[in-house]
């Protein structure tokens, strides 16, 4: 065993041991997380044997379902950022990924079958891997019988129990259909409590609804960015406190550039706009509720747009914007849009767009 924090421990298994089979399967039911090396050094030639780490997850799914066993998170981990280049994401336009997988692992988990995947030649690769043990074993924990209810799914995500707005985050995670298995008869599965941790990381995370970005919360309270991430640094005043509590500070924060509650976010909205009425004008209300330094976003109304690799790239007025439908982009997640002139020569963002818009793009 190698100790990597106070708490975390790793075990390093080689599938050139005679007996890595047997040490593995025992292992695998006291794991919080498999790191699966990507280049695992095997013949390349074609069989029914695994050849890398990706190959290797398919015999890891058959064993668990044979036998029954709830497998933890899967990761890949390698220092290989472009050895899924010609792989397909399971979210976005289906062309190849086409480059380094980093910043683009919540698209390209989902087609290998992996919760995640990291990168070492990432200085936080370590802190990572330990973070998403941690968030496993947390995640096992409070199913203690190996199922998820809501209100469990909702203890997980450390939604907050004191602000105004927390039953209406928790009706926004039962829409987003997280994958509960209340108890009963029925089997909890071969993937067992991973599934929530791999809904989060695949969806919630990564698709603005739930949780959204610092733009996108900025955009939702109608200011500028800049304002907004100085604001989100903390303080003494009422703004600022409310953001503190509208921070989504749950598994998987790490991986992702800061993210908010929208629930929260939205209640913020509406103290802004009450105390814009009493103060007489939003920027009033800014002053009296933040002090100095947020100015509200100028007209005309203005959407977030994105790339066809759906990163976000700022905001553009709603008329030189066109809406895109990518596949995989989960149901209750808020509507992307990119701008008009960029989608009109981009092949891979022509293919998210409704058929009657295309002939509108110039």
């Amino acid at each position: 065993m190698t100790d990597l924090k106070k708490g975390a421990e790793v075990r390093a298994l080689s599938p050139a041991d005679a007996n890595f089979g047997t040490d593995l399967s025992g292992a695998i039911r006291n794991a919080d997380l498999i790191l699966l090396d990507h280049n695992l050094h095997l013949d390349q030639g074609l069989g029914l044997t695994a050849s890398d780490g990706a190959s290797f997850v398919g015999h890891l799914r058959s064993w668990a379902r044979a036998n029954e066993v709830s497998l933890p998170p899967l990761v890949i981990y390698t220092s290989e950022d472009s050895a899924f280049s010609d792989e397909t994401p399971a979210l976005g336009p289906a062309v190849p990924l086409n480059g380094s997988f980093v910043g683009q692992e919540a698209r390209i988990a989902p087609a290998l079958d992996v919760e995640w995947l990291i990168s070492k030649n990432l200085n936080g690769a370590v802190p990572s891997a330990i973070g998403l043990a941690e968030d496993s074993r947390r995640l096992r924990q409070n199913a203690g019988d190996g199922r998820m209810s809501l209100e469990e799914t909702a203890a997980y995500l450390t939604l907050p129990k004191d602000p105004a707005w927390s039953d209406i985050a928790f009706a926004s995670i039962a829409r987003w259909r997280p994958p509960i298995s209340e108890p009963g008869t029925a089997r909890a599965g071969a993937r067992g409590t991973t599934a929530i941790l791999r809904w989060l990381l695949h969806q919630v995370l990564p698709c603005p609804g739930l949780l959204v970005s610092n733009r996108y919360a900025a955009w939702s309270l109608g200011i500028e960015l800049d304002g907004f991430k100085g604001a989100a640094k903390g303080g003494g005043n009422d703004f600022a406190k409310m953001l503190g509590a509208a921070r989504y500070a749950g598994p998987g924060h790490a991986l992702y550039s800061p993210r908010w509650w929208a629930a929260g976010i939205d209640f913020i909205g509406w103290q802004l706009r009450d105390q814009s009425y009493e103060k007489g004008g939003i920027q009033q209300a800014f002053d009296s509720m933040a002090g100095v330094g947020l100015h509200p976003l100028a007209p005309p109304e203005k959407v977030v747009v994105v790339n066809s690799d759906l990163e976000e790239e700022g905001l553009a007025a709603i008329d030189e914007a066109v809406e895109i439908y990518p596949p995989g982009w989960p149901a209750e997640a808020l509507k992307l849009w990119m701008r008009r002139d960029e989608a009109a020569n981009d092949a891979a963002a022509k293919s998210m767009i409704d058929p009657s818009e295309l002939a509108t793009l110039s």
